[in-house]
């Protein structure tokens, strides 16, 4: 009888893991997100901006099924006697790599900027950019970025910051 009860007790106790079913959301392809980044913008061949400029901004995204993301950017900064707004919208793969995630995105800008010695001008331009994305817990995530802009002149943004992303948008 003893022998049975311990048989019986390493089966059922062992053997639980067999009815383990996968959690229906998986963190790593979410529907939609938003955050929040701050960094510097590296100016190059733009009039009255030779410095490096401070920016902060925010940031949403839908995930349109598969690894695709549609994502609205907005930065602002003011330093060295420049003022920076930008307008992004941008088409982003993710790539899951281990525990980390991998992001490639392009898209379209409208930039707004104005020196001490000029105006505000409005550009329209375009940019190509990379990133990871690193898990922190189930919907916060950290966020590095480097997004390379064209017009006016050429400019590099490297930011960083916090993402919440949240449900299942069907694929990754």
């Amino acid at each position: 009888m003893k022998s049975f009860l311990v048989i019986f007790l390493y089966i059922f106790c062992f053997t639980q893991v067999l009815w383990a079913q996968n959690n229906e959301n998986d963190p790593y392809n979410a529907s939609y997100e938003f955050g929040a980044q701050i960094g510097n913008v590296l100016p190059n061949q733009v009039p009255g901006a030779s410095e490096i400029q401070p920016q902060w901004g925010l940031r949403m995204g839908f995930g349109i099924g598969g690894a695709g993301t549609i994502e609205f950017t907005a930065n602002a900064g003011n330093g060295e006697g420049v003022k920076w707004k930008q307008l992004s919208v941008s088409a982003r793969m993710d790539m899951a790599i281990e525990e980390l995630v991998g992001i490639v995105y392009i898209g379209g800008d409208v930039t707004n900027y104005e020196t001490l010695t000029q105006e505000a001008k409005s550009f329209g331009g375009g940019h190509v950019g990379g990133g990871v994305l690193s898990i922190i817990s189930r919907d916060l995530w950290f966020r590095l970025d480097m997004k390379f802009n064209i017009n006016p002149g050429t400019s590099l943004f490297i930011g960083g910051g916090f993402t919440f992303r949240f449900g299942e948008s069907g694929g990754s």
